[in-house]
């Protein structure tokens, strides 16, 4: 097995997100505090991939939900979806890369630095996840 098909069979199955870190770039100051964050990525071996995001302040209504598919590669040290479909129609037809890290049964998606949707703010961010 090359070691781009050993790369991708580790991406393949269903995680669930267990940690979102989220800090302005320039100060390092952390963002969310309070926020609940839970979801799901999947990646299949066709290759397919999706992803559902809840985001939520407990005590307080409202939720923000982020969520699309399309194909997935792998570029070096990146993941890159291929967005075909998604809740934010801006995203269909791009391309979303994430810098990514196994580390045991976990794995580390962390999108370029880049204004935040929630924020406004340019925001460093890192979600991981606990495969299923």
């Amino acid at each position: 097995m090359s070691q781009d098909q050993d790369i991708k069979s580790k991406f393949l199955g269903t995680w669930k997100l267990v940690d979102v870190d989220r800090e302005i770039a320039d100060s390092g100051e952390k963002l969310d505090q309070g926020v609940v964050h839970t979801g799901f990525i999947c990646y299949t071996d066709e290759p397919r991939m999706m992803v559902v995001i809840r985001r939520s302040i407990p005590g307080q209504p409202g939720q923000e939900i982020t969520c699309y598919a399309g194909p997935w590669t792998l570029d070096g040290d990146r993941v890159i979806h291929h967005v075909e479909i998604a809740a934010r129609e801006p995203w269909a037809g791009t391309d979303q890369e994430r810098g990514f890290a196994f580390e045991g049964n976990r794995l580390t998606l962390s999108p370029p630095v880049s204004p935040d949707f929630v924020h406004g703010a340019v925001t460093r961010r890192h979600l991981t996840w606990e495969k299923l």
